[in-house]
């Protein structure tokens, strides 16, 4: 009876490594340019370090554009279904132009660009069945002008959205839309809606056992930018994800399928997006 008794209680806790694990990974599972609906625990917080490298050549007075862009974002969980953002990003950009009476010159700039701080709160939750999740959030927030000279804006411009995740076995479906009411002037007068949707598979493992504490992720995703203006932009974005426990490795290439541009904005040639994160 006692063996017996053993036997059982190994087993449970066999099950629950398994289910921890399980709960780990799909924690981090996510598009690498989507949101999800989910949220870190109570007092949990998550460091976010994003590269991203953009070429974009032109027809109009700017010929050629090559960006590199360090964002930092801090998340921190105030409660189970409530999560706050912070993203400070650091430009450095190098423009090939045709300047009046000058010709073609070059120009570098680096500094800080626009500040982005965001609440996400989770309403919504169903758990059907094992392995099987839904949520659904709203997210709402401020797009901050840093002042700095080469890349802020003049305005402070509300964010409003939404996001939804749905995760199954080994897929993962998510899907944000945001919309950012620009106020301010010139090229930042342009209200920006965002979209994006992408579906992600673990690779590895095909099925969680006690050992395993790392995940292969393959991402595909559909990002998209429409402005007031009337440019449209959408890319196809294919990714890979490694997971642990605490840390997530990605990286994602964006290449362009529509691109309806207005007053002569340079064309993406491509997207690179690199990066990690932590959670503690």
């Amino acid at each position: 009876m006692q063996a017996n008794q053993g036997r059982d209680q190994s087993v449970v806790m066999a099950l629950g490594c398994v289910v921890g694990l399980f709960s780990t990974a799909v924690t981090w599972a996510a598009g690498i340019n989507t949101n999800l609906a989910l949220t870190p625990p109570k007092g949990g917080s998550i460091l976010r370090l994003q590269y991203s490298y953009v070429e974009a050549d032109g027809d109009g007075p700017v010929k050629q554009i090559s960006s590199s862009v360090v964002a930092g974002t801090y998340v921190l969980g105030v409660e189970p279904n409530l999560a706050l953002f912070f993203t400070v990003p650091y430009v450095n950009k190098q423009v090939d132009k045709v300047v009046p009476r000058l010709g073609r010159i070059e120009e570098a700039h680096d500094g800080v660009a626009d500040l982005t701080f965001l609440a996400k709160y989770r309403f919504w939750q169903k758990d059907p069945r094992p392995q099987e999740t839904l949520r659904w959030a709203v997210l709402g927030g401020m797009n901050l002008r840093s002042g700095d000279s080469d890349f802020s804006s003049d305005s402070y411009d509300p964010i409003l959205g939404t996001v939804f995740s749905w995760q199954r076995y080994r897929g993962w479906l998510d899907a944000d839309m945001s919309y950012q009411f620009n106020t301010g002037g010139g090229e930042a007068r342009h209200d920006l809606l965002r979209y994006n949707v992408s579906y992600s598979y673990r690779l590895l493992p095909k099925v969680y056992t006690s050992s395993d504490v790392h995940e292969l992720d393959a991402v595909a995703e559909l990002n998209g930018r429409y402005k007031t203006s009337g440019s449209h932009e959408v890319f196809l974005s294919p990714g890979l994800q490694f997971i642990t426990e605490r840390w997530i490795f990605e990286t994602s290439l964006q290449l362009p399928v529509v691109q309806e541009l207005a007053d002569e904005e340079p064309e993406t040639e491509y997207r690179l997006v690199m990066g990690f994160r932590y959670q503690w």
